[in-house]
């Protein structure tokens, strides 16, 4: 059995706005939940798994639980009928459905919550992970949003590093990556692949979540771009490799390749070693320059 959150959050469709909470009133009311072609881990849902909805801006807070019902399925022309109620938003080619359906009467504060999910490893820029889509979480982080209720007692939220600059370099690191895109030389030019409401960033993977998922725009082929932070050189490799292979069998298209992208502080030999064995992963290095003009 896995664990899934589904999000939702505000859209514009026939030139009208749709609140997050009402789509998700309407998509509990018709005890279905719509998946696009390419909505990420559309594949794994299987009936018996267990669900947490999350509504994003304004409210950024979990606020129902339930079953599902089915595996994902295909619908036919009839059933897209049937669960648009004449309004295109809600017209969709795949769906679940679902069953023990829970609607909290008071909501669960994302921001409350944060400190205590693992699967949200940079607290910082915790929304990141909670892009509209499906993730996957372990039992233990469903457990905690569904058995929460008042305040949450606050976890550590990073891991010791050498000195706190090199803590706050790391946090901040795949932000600045991801707001300096277009500056930074990657060595292929690379584009962020953004589908049905994920932009590339904590792209999720089954329960995983990849730092930067993109695409080499000259190739066409898959790049997984990771960030090696606090953690060794075997992880990193040992975490990249698990991405690559989870892309290449959900994501990718017959022939199209997938490669990966480290950007690490530093190249140790355990990492050196590793990569030579492993010739579609490539490592960059990035140096912090800090300086001051003068005003004039």
């Amino acid at each position: 059995m896995n664990h899934w959150i589904f999000i939702v959050t505000n859209q514009v469709s026939d030139g009208h706005k749709f609140a997050a909470e009402e789509v998700l009133r309407q998509r509990i009311e018709d005890a279905f939940w719509g998946l696009g072609e390419g909505t990420p881990n559309r594949k794994n849902l299987k009936a018996g798994d267990k669900v947490v909805f999350y509504v994003g801006n304004p409210i950024k807070s979990f606020a129902a639980t339930a079953t599902l019902a089915t595996d994902a399925f295909k619908l036919s022309k009839e059933q897209q009928d049937a669960v648009s109620h004449g309004k295109e938003r809600y017209r969709t080619p795949w769906g679940v459905r679902l069953t023990d359906l829970d609607v909290w009467h008071e909501k669960k504060s994302a921001p409350i919550l944060v400190p205590v999910l693992d699967f949200i490893e940079n607290k910082t820029f915790w929304g990141t992970y909670l892009q509209g889509g499906i993730r996957g979480i372990e039992e233990d982080d469903f457990e905690r949003i569904v058995g929460a209720s008042g305040p949450v007692s606050p976890a550590p939220t990073f891991q010791a590093t050498d000195s706190a600059s090199e803590f706050a370099l790391e946090a901040h690191l795949e932000e600045f990556i991801d707001k300096n895109w277009d500056n930074i030389d990657f060595g292929v030019q690379l584009k962020k692949y953004e589908i049905e409401g994920q932009s590339g960033r904590q792209f999720p993977a089954g329960p995983w979540s990849i730092d930067f998922l993109c695409t080499d725009e000259q190739s066409g082929d898959f790049v997984v771009l990771e960030l090696k932070r606090g953690q060794t050189s075997d992880s990193t490799i040992g975490q990249l490799l698990r991405y690559v292979a989870y892309v290449k069998e959900n994501i990718a298209k017959p022939g199209q390749s997938v490669k990966g992208l480290i950007v690490a502080k530093e190249i140790d030999d355990a990492l050196r070693y590793a990569i030579k064995a492993v010739p579609s992963i490539k490592v960059l290095t990035y140096l912090v320059d800090f300086k001051l003009h003068p005003a004039g």
